[in-house]
């Protein structure tokens, strides 16, 4: 595919310089994803059931999602340049538990690896974390770690497996 010529170029750059930092559409956000490497954090929520075996929180994508429509997921959020330096974690964090969890209770995120991940979305250098669930989730549904359904998204399934490794290892 040929690159845009000077002129396409030009008309490009002055359109996205309209845009605000923060929250893109979305239509432009995929593209944005698509040439760039994002800056993820993703969130893996475990429990230990009743059996003391460890389960993951998934949610579902939508059903017109058009890149992974109908699949599971572990909830995450890109980091925005409206992140300030100060709370960017903090900040980044709250999205997750907000937005995707809907107000679950979670304990303090802990660290497990930085990886670079491919997805169909793009090129990610996700930030990836474990977090205790504390109360019957708002939002998403348990699955056992030896048994991830097959409709979850291909390019989580190894940071998962890490993240309950590590949560294992820190005897919760």
């Amino acid at each position: 595919m040929d690159q845009l010529d000077a002129q396409k170029l030009k008309q490009l750059t002055l359109l996205l310089k309209n845009l605000k930092p923060g929250f893109l559409p979305y239509d432009v956000f995929v593209e944005i994803a698509r040439l760039a490497t994002l800056s993820i954090i993703e969130f893996v929520p475990l429990r230990l059931n009743t059996a003391g075996e460890i389960e993951v929180l998934l949610l579902p994508r939508e059903k017109d999602d058009p890149i992974w429509p109908g699949q599971l997921h572990t909830p995450g959020t890109v980091i925005r340049p409206t992140d300030t330096d100060e709370h960017l974690y903090e900040l980044a964090f709250e999205r997750i538990v907000n937005d995707e969890l809907k107000g679950t209770k979670v304990s303090a995120p802990h660290f497990v690896e930085n990886i670079l991940n491919k997805s169909k979305r793009g090129t990610e250098n996700a930030q990836i974390y474990w977090v205790k669930v504390l109360n019957e989730p708002l939002a998403g549904t348990f699955y056992s770690i030896s048994d991830l359904p097959k409709n979850l998204i291909d390019s989580q399934q190894d940071f998962i497996r890490m993240a309950a490794d590590n949560f294992k290892s820190a005897r919760v």
